[in-house]
């Protein structure tokens, strides 16, 4: 993990050994997106990006991994092998500068990003994002339509405090009375503060079929491959990229899957129409951010472009 590569003093001494050096054939960087957002964080410009700040457990706590280029290149000329399916150029440029690369170092490998089996809706919030009250809408009642009954979906909002809530709304709307359960039949919650006992039970139970719903941060999912999920929800506002690493957490078994982007009508000092863009040229991230939730463009596609 990132964490023990900088911080173990115990895997420090063993990646520098010498012995260790000469075996070395190559680093593996998986989600190489993540070393541009910890750098964001070190650098200190992620504190202007409302879109940064959406996604409470992506990274925001963690602000060493900026510092992760000079370990990297700490090898005596080891290859570096960086992958992500969500790197826009600017990331790419961006990761390059925290490495200490030119791009005539690299040799990039591009394919296309395209999950058809994923159809994508977004839908206008009608109540506040602090409610969550418009999940109430997608669940009947227990008696209507039982948990077996129900897809596997996982439910992702911005903070953990919204997962909790999300719990509520489903429960109400469920009328199953299990409100406060840790081992409820319907849905659960994850994130990172979520004890390592209950997240093995969380993601065990899940995967075994026991309950059909999570309600999750970002701390759930990175590096998961979930044949089973057939749709994820997405509550509120995000950096683009990481809204498509959460789509693309449905449908892994390569049959038709539903993703669900749930966004907030008129977004406070965000732009609301396509008539508010008037930078063509350049697109921050917040800009990214409010252009989402608004775009006519076909989904797919804008993902697409956007990566």
């Amino acid at each position: 993990s990132p964490e023990a590569f900088l911080n173990s003093e115990i895997f420090r001494d063993i990646y520098f050994n010498p012995k260790f050096q000469s075996r070395l054939s190559l680093v593996v960087v998986d989600e190489a997106h993540m070393v541009n957002v910890w750098g964001l964080v070190a650098s200190g410009e992620s504190k202007g990006l409302a879109s940064h700040l959406k996604h409470m457990e992506r990274g925001c706590f963690r602000p060493g991994y900026g510092g992760m280029g000079g370990r990297l290149m700490a090898t005596n000329g080891t290859p570096l092998l960086m992958m992500s399916a969500t790197c826009r150029p600017i990331a790419i440029k961006k990761i390059l500068e925290s490495l200490k690369l030119t791009e005539n170092m690299v040799e990039f490998v591009r394919a296309k990003l395209t999950r058809p089996e994923i159809r994508m809706l977004r839908i206008n919030m009608e109540y506040s994002l602090a409610s969550s009250e418009d999940l109430a809408g997608l669940y009947s009642t227990q008696e209507q339509t039982p948990n077996s009954k129900i897809i596997p979906t996982l439910i992702y909002s911005t903070t953990r405090n919204l997962t909790r809530q999300v719990l509520h709304v489903l429960n109400c709307a469920r009328e199953s009375n299990q409100e406060g359960d840790a081992s409820r039949t319907f849905s659960r919650r994850y994130h990172s503060v979520t004890g390592d006992l209950d997240k093995a039970d969380v993601t065990g139970d899940f995967t075994k079929g026991v309950f059909p719903v999570v309600s999750s941060t970002m701390a759930l999912g990175l590096g998961q491959n979930w044949k089973r999920v057939r749709s994820v929800i997405h509550i509120g506002q995000g950096d683009p990229a990481s809204i498509c690493q959460i789509l693309g957490r449905c449908g892994r078994d390569g049959k038709k899957c539903l993703a669900i982007m749930l966004v907030e009508a008129h977004r406070k000092n965000g732009k609301n129409s396509v008539s508010d863009f008037t930078n063509v040229e350049f697109q921050n991230d917040n800009d990214r951010m409010d252009a989402l939730a608004i775009t006519p463009v076909c989904l797919q596609v804008a993902y697409l472009v956007d990566n």
